[in-house]
């Protein structure tokens, strides 16, 4: 990877497809505070985002809560239930438009998703000279996504870490 101290980083966080992917990966959950730290790794950091989507489970607010004291600024939605009981919350379209407003306040935009649907926003900001980090878990991060990023790390090479529960 190019770091350097100088580089201005924006972090930008999947919630759900990361809390997903370590819930079902290792039945943990994620630390997104040791998250922040290495996608941050000294730099200065301009804004971190986590992206999440209020669905009214327990624990929910605590959950919030420990997001916003970790250091993010918190982005929230509600839930969308269709007729029929489909369910739908993601955040593609408003990180995406959030990376590329703040684009020329950085140097570097980490997105923390193994989503393979941010390959054209990695295409784009790239376009515009960002340099574009991925941070996610392996098994379930796109390889269009690390093969399209400037660098890419996987947290399942270091789980302990990365999650706060027992892992398997």
């Amino acid at each position: 990877m190019i770091q350097h101290k100088d580089q201005r980083v924006g972090v930008f966080v999947d919630v759900q497809n990361m809390y997903y992917s370590g819930r079902n990966l290792y039945n943990a959950k994620v630390n997104f505070g040791a998250i922040l730290n290495l996608a941050v790794a000294g730099r200065k950091l301009i804004r971190a985002i986590a992206y999440v989507v209020r669905a009214e489970a327990p624990d929910e607010a605590k959950f919030f809560e420990a997001l916003d004291g970790q250091g993010f600024e918190l982005k929230m939605k509600d839930l969308q239930v269709f007729w029929g009981g489909a369910k739908k919350g993601d955040w593609d379209v408003g990180l995406s438009i959030d990376a590329i407003s703040l684009a020329s306040k950085l140097d570097v935009v980490v997105l923390v998703t193994g989503d393979g649907d941010y390959v054209p926003l990695v295409n784009y900001l790239q376009f515009l000279g960002q340099r574009v980090e991925v941070v996610a878990f392996g098994k379930t991060t796109s390889s269009k996504l690390i093969d399209n990023a400037d660098s890419w790390f996987d947290l399942s090479t270091n789980p302990k870490k990365f999650l706060m529960t027992k892992y398997k």
